[in-house]
């Protein structure tokens, strides 16, 4: 992914291509108002040319990232060497 699509997300800016901005936006509105995204919003990732039933894709995602987190949050997993890079702290941790 460029650089410039994940510094994007993690402040939460806006991204450039407008495909992946109407995913952002999406998948932040499922996350912030717990499954239910504004219909502007959903019509936004429908336009960009994404299909209905991929809005449950985004929802599989969140799912698995989140009982991921949650997971090494208690386990205390340590970052893979690989990753170490790529290590990013939420600002509200």
């Amino acid at each position: 992914m460029d650089a410039s699509v994940v510094e994007a997300i993690r402040n939460d800016q806006p991204i450039d291509d407008p495909k992946l901005e109407a995913l952002r936006r999406l998948t932040y509105e499922m996350v912030d108002r717990r499954g239910w995204p504004v219909e502007a919003t959903q019509q936004r990732f429908l336009d960009a040319g994404y299909e209905p039933s991929q809005m449950f894709d985004v929802l599989v995602g969140i799912a698995q990232k989140t009982l991921s987190n949650y997971t090494n949050h208690l386990a205390d997993t340590p970052v893979d060497e690989p990753m170490r890079g790529n290590a990013w702290t939420s600002p509200s941790a």
